[in-house]
């Protein structure tokens, strides 16, 4: 018998299956038990199908006969092999990523597999009905409930396909936004008191949203820190959402820039946020970022600036918005690019905010025609109302503060106003503190010593700080106003504690309760108990923490210079790196899991100790202390240096991590100082391979665009003809990632000739190549790819 989808094949694939569900129930942490249950579904499906094969038609009864070739029948068995499909496809992930098997990760969701073998239950008893089926009545039962399977077969079809689109999505997401402007949207919008920003939002924000006839398309936000922008930007972008909303052929994109976050201020995540915000709005770019994404595509500016143009257009009108412009690295580019994105698309409208008037920004770029643009000033009247409204509102709310008599609510108002000159901020921190005293006189009394602006506020609360906490004040607000992305109140708490000259952690040095940090910098810092992070309560307690007037003042000890301290927590993460607990080297994934739950600081340090040593323009124990790291790669395991690199890098196979230099990471990290000295040390191999793809220092160092180290690489004669394992030379990624200063640099003929041989230019590849997928992750997002 001949069926267009035999029972035979199904046999075979179900056999398949049963061997791949029973090693991923090996392999996968906590997939034992569904992996049981789906094995026993499949071995009983295939004992059914067995058993239907083998029934001898000639001699069934009719009613079997005329089911079995019946449409019903091809159907559920059509219904089955899709079925049979995606569970194969599924457990094919598994294989695909192996390196997250041992992760113990699942990519395939626990509430799909109950689901997919309750499909398998229903085929199966359906088929063994109809074997044990007696008469034409149970048929026709049968009948029905194949009709019934095959709904539910097209509502897992379509599960599966809705499943498959979020997948894709999320590997976009992954690719071309790295970092989300959602969780400070959500934030700054959250701190908006409905009924301020009203004059700009109905005024010249509402003349730019809807562009009349030679209106301009450029919108520009100037105020001081602390006035505001961030949350006026926030209602802004509500407006924005609402109009796309009514109308799809309006779209928007937006983003901010903070202070306390690295990711957030990367030029190509700006860029890369908003083609994937573009994305989100019209499906169609999603398809085509896809097969870029699948190509091994290079995802550079300008690239990605041709991509959001290209998809802009797909739009009647487009909106940008980007906060706090002037906290972006290279935002003088980045504003010159958005400028380009307006100049070329005449449906794109520009808001952006910033501390400074845009005519400075425009006499920089020293553009020919620059576009028409308005600016809006946040230090005018229109502003002092939303914060008169803020004190009213807040007034009117606290219990103490509402039970003040009207003479004084209104002298509080005043002095209040007077004092902000513009800042929410201040009239902020003096409410909070004002809403904590315990009588209307002592309010009265608070009004006669108000502090005159921000910085003293500031001031008061440090010397209000028991001597007993200060050193623990003094190092939290040290960390977190450097940090290069937000930390938990755990790893502050780590951080806290960290001495520079005597590394130790143990539970005797450690806060019982961590959270006592927030009450000790109460007023300095802010904590969102949703995600456990703690940030400082705003950019303007970090500019006081390095102003001159803290370093002149009474509170100097709390004063820093910003250079000095990257340096200080370059050295307290190597310290923690170097303790006693992680000298074994690479450990297991289990191991490894449990150390970052016992050492919270430990993911932060391992990831960001090079980028705080970078940012440092000074020598200093942090210098010794990464030599030391890495001269511990020759101890047995790989030592402290390997136990780092697959901190950086879970998945990276214990093989390719030890026998990896220590010179590949320092040149991928663009640690020139660090370089200079293992260049220096005993039996260095400057041509050593490293890394996945078996690639040299000379190779990390060009694809990362360090042309000072390849300098020193090329000077230490470095063979520039070495090939990766995927054939390719240094000078291939300097040239295709269009890193002319490198490529400049290999055209001095003293390097034109090295270990005897030619230099292999990117001419010598074909021009239509299949790019490895790990080089198209940017340059900002780690160092081990190349």
């Amino acid at each position: 018998m001949v069926e267009p989808i035999s029972i035979i094949g199904l046999v075979g694939q179900i056999s398949d299956l049963i061997q791949r569900a029973y090693n991923y129930g090996k392999a996968v942490h906590d997939a034992q038990s569904d992996m049981r249950k789906l094995y026993t579904e499949l071995l009983a499906l295939k004992g059914v199908f067995e058993q239907l094969e083998k029934l001898d038609i000639t001699s069934a009864e009719p009613h079997i006969a005329n089911l079995k070739h019946s449409k019903e029948f091809r159907k559920t068995l059509s219904s089955t092999s899709e079925l049979i499909g995606r569970l194969m496809k599924n457990l094919n992930k598994k294989q695909t990523y192996s390196r997250r098997v041992n992760a113990f990760l699942w990519p395939w969701v626990k509430d799909d597999v109950k689901a997919d073998i309750q499909d398998l239950e229903r085929i199966k008893t359906w088929f063994i009905l109809l074997i044990m089926s007696e008469n034409s009545t149970q048929m026709d039962v049968l009948m029905i409930e194949s009709r019934e399977i095959l709904d539910i077969a097209r509502e897992s079809q379509a599960r599966g396909k809705l499943k498959d689109e979020e997948e894709k999505r999320e590997k976009i997401r992954e690719w071309i936004q790295p970092f989300s402007p959602k969780q400070l949207h959500a934030k700054a919008i959250k701190k908006r008191m409905k009924g301020t920003g009203t004059w700009f939002l109905d005024g010249d924000f509402k003349v730019w949203r809807e562009g009349g006839a030679g209106s301009p398309r450029v919108l520009w936000l100037r105020g001081k820190s602390g006035s505001g922008k961030t949350t006026l930007h926030a209602a802004a972008v509500e407006k924005l959402k609402s109009v796309h909303q009514e109308d799809p052929r309006i779209g928007q994109a937006y983003y901010y820039s903070s202070f306390d976050d690295i990711g957030s201020q990367q030029p190509l995540n700006i860029l890369g946020s908003i083609l994937y915000q573009i994305s989100e709005q019209h499906p169609e770019a999603l398809e085509s970022i896809d097969q870029l994404r699948k190509s091994g595509f290079i995802l550079g500016e300008s690239a990605l600036l041709r991509l959001i143009s290209e998809h802009m257009s797909n739009f009647e009108t487009f909106f940008v918005s980007v906060d706090a412009m002037n906290e972006s690295l290279r935002c003088m580019e980045v504003f010159e690019m958005l400028l380009h994105l307006v100049a070329d698309n005449p449906n794109v409208r520009l808001f952006i905010t910033a501390i400074s008037s845009c005519s400075h920004w425009l006499d920089d770029l020293q553009l020919e025609e620059p576009p028409k643009m308005m600016e809006v000033d946040m230090g005018t009247g229109d502003a002092d109302k939303d914060i008169d409204f803020y004190i009213k509102n807040r007034i009117s709310e606290e219990r103490l503060l509402r039970r003040l008599s009207d003479v004084t609510k209104l002298q509080l108002r005043e002095k209040l106003l007077d004092n902000a000159k513009g800042m929410f901020r201040y009239a902020q921190c003096q409410l909070d503190s004002l809403r904590s005293l315990r009588t209307a006189k002592m309010v009265l009394n608070a009004l006669n010593n108000l502090p005159k602006d921000i910085y003293e506020v500031y001031q008061k609360i440090l010397l209000s700080i028991p001597e007993a906490d200060i050193l623990l004040a003094r190092e939290s607000l040290f960390f977190l106003s450097v940090a290069l992305r937000p930390l938990t109140i755990q790893e502050l708490a780590e951080a806290a504690v960290l001495e520079d000259y005597k590394p130790r952690i143990d539970e005797e040095c450690r806060l019982p309760e961590p959270m006592v940090l927030l009450e000790i910098c109460q007023g300095l810092v802010d904590y969102d108990a949703a995600t456990g992070v703690v940030t400082l309560a705003h950019s303007s307690v970090r500019a006081y923490i390095t102003s001159s007037f803290t370093r002149e003042g009474e509170v100097g000890y709390f004063s820093y210079d910003i250079s000095g301290i990257h340096a200080s927590i370059a050295n307290r993460c190597l310290s923690y790196l170097l303790l006693g607990h992680f000298q074994d080297g690479c450990c297991t994934h289990d191991e490894l899991e449990k150390k970052f739950e016992d050492y919270p600081l430990l993911r932060y340090a391992s990831q960001y100790w090079p980028h705080h040593a970078k940012l440092t323009d000074r020598g200093g124990r942090h210098e010794t202390s990464a030599l030391t790291l890495c001269l511990s790669h020759k101890k047995a395991g790989g030592g402290n240096f390997s136990f780092w690199v697959q901190c950086l890098m879970p998945y990276t196979s214990k093989d390719t991590i030890t026998a990896t230099e220590p010179l590949y990471y320092a040149s991928s990290f663009g640690l020139a100082d660090l370089v200079k000295s293992l260049l220096t040390s005993e039996g260095v191999d400057v041509d050593a391979r490293g890394g996945r793809f078996k690639s040299s220092a000379l190779h990390a160092a060009c694809y990362r665009g360090h042309v000072e180290i390849a300098r020193q690489l090329l000077e230490c004669g470095a063979d520039v003809n070495l090939r990766d394992s995927d054939g390719r030379t240094a000078l291939f990624w300097a040239e295709k990632l269009g890193r002319s200063d490198i490529v400049d640099l290999f055209q001095d003929p003293k390097y034109a000739q090295t270990k005897g041989r030619t230099v292999v230019t990117l001419s010598s590849f074909p021009e239509e190549i299949d790019y490895p997928m790990w080089f198209c992750y940017v340059v900002t997002r780690g160092a081990g790819s190349a």
